[in-house]
């Protein structure tokens, strides 16, 4: 019994018991919700949205945010969309994408560690500069279109599940030896644990925050690109659900908002348990904006109790 009360103690583990809780429920009392067909859809949901929340788990890991992540999703989704339209090929289309996307995380970083803007403010500046320079460039109307190989990469099914969602696992794997197996992930627990402590044994912060929010940028850039390939258009709103949602990911996957603490494997669970209560709230007919103050309530309650985990630890 008390093996059983210190395995759930870990916040990561409570959030994989929790998920597969909130499936069984939801498989046996809601129709439909068991079937294969659904299961694929809510994992491609789960993959789209879970690039961003490598991204987003890193940043918090580290002790910052990235409130961008929204804006940069649908930079990537975009500038990915417009280089096909001007007849690049999709290789390089991508790479473009990705490294517009990267640019911004450079940019933040570039704010943050020698102007000394907090994180939450300069990913939120960076971000409406983001939405208004699209805005601006597009006249309100991406193009549209994406090319069948990039539909495939995000849609089809090779093994059961899509290509988005193997993507996702080979990127979360790569991601998940950096933070355990390597001095790249000590090196950002150091920075999120007290990042004057991390400077003073050795650790080059200045380089890492580089690393960590261009890091970022790319995992939301490829949740943009593979949005596009998934609906097989762009359009100037695409990311801005997945800003509440990759930080409710993070959270209720046990990492600590405040950083330095939390298992980098606990992204899994909260994204996927995420989508589940989303699905949920859908099939209550639940309005969207009850489903933010939901989405709200849930985040405010974890960090509360995490808050009161951490004071009695």
């Amino acid at each position: 019994m008390r093996r059983c009360r210190e395995w759930l103690k870990d916040t990561t583990n409570l959030a994989y018991l929790t998920m597969m809780l909130v499936w069984l429920i939801t498989s046996v009392t809601i129709k439909g919700f068991a079937r294969l067909g659904h299961n694929v859809s809510t994992l491609q949901t789960a993959a789209l949205m879970g690039f961003a929340v490598l991204g987003q788990a890193i940043v918090v890991i580290s002790g910052g945010i990235d409130m961008s992540v929204s804006e940069i999703i649908t930079l990537g989704s975009v500038t990915c969309a417009a280089c096909i339209k001007a007849g690049l090929p999709l290789p390089a289309a991508i790479v473009l994408a990705l490294f517009a996307c990267m640019t911004v995380g450079a940019f933040n970083a570039t704010s943050i560690v020698f102007l000394k803007v907090p994180p939450i403010i300069q990913t939120i500046a960076a971000g409406c500069i983001i939405e208004g320079t699209l805005l601006v460039l597009t006249n309100g109307t991406p193009p549209a279109g994406c090319g069948p190989m990039l539909s495939w990469m995000s849609k089809g099914k090779p093994l059961v599940v899509t290509n988005a969602f193997w993507i996702w696992m080979a990127m979360y794997g790569l991601l998940w030896w950096l933070m355990n197996r390597s001095k790249f992930g000590r090196y950002i627990y150091a920075i999120g644990t007290n990042v004057n402590t991390a400077r003073n044994s050795g650790v080059h912060v200045t380089k890492m925050h580089y690393m960590i929010y261009m890091l970022s940028g790319l995992c939301a850039g490829i949740s943009g690109i593979l949005m596009l390939g998934n609906i097989g258009s762009t359009y100037l709103t695409i990311g801005d659900p997945y800003q509440l949602y990759s930080i409710a990911s993070v959270v209720i996957g046990g990492i600590a908002i405040t950083g330095g603490r939390g298992k980098f494997s606990g992204v899994i669970a909260g994204t996927i348990l995420t989508v589940l209560i989303r699905d949920i709230l859908n099939v209550m007919s639940i309005s969207e904006a009850y489903r933010n103050i939901f989405q709200g309530l849930l985040v405010l309650g974890l960090l509360l109790a995490y808050g009161r985990e951490r004071k009695a630890g």
